[in-house]
């Protein structure tokens, strides 16, 4: 796989077609492709969708442009046998 150039929002737009590409690809209206190249992030629900189509394209993106949250770290308490 190939990373898109400069890893920005605006070079995975710019691979994919551009703004209308993009906005067919997510179902989404373009004026919200407009706003996400401004903010530099994609919206977290676009991952699998984006990220599907770059890979048909034998391209990846970092996963930085979808502010996602991580999963905190779960502390599990050890249990005594028999108590």
């Amino acid at each position: 796989m190939v990373s898109v150039t400069n890893n920005t929002v605006e070079d995975v737009i710019n691979a994919l077609g551009g703004p209308a590409a993009v906005a067919e690809i997510t179902s989404s209206k373009g004026n919200a492709v407009y706003n996400w190249r401004a903010a530099n992030k994609f919206p977290t629900d676009t991952y699998l969708l984006i990220q599907s189509e770059l890979r048909a394209r034998g391209l990846v993106a970092p996963d930085y442009l979808w502010p996602m949250r991580q999963p905190a770290v779960i502390k599990r308490k050890r249990i005594r046998a028999g108590t």
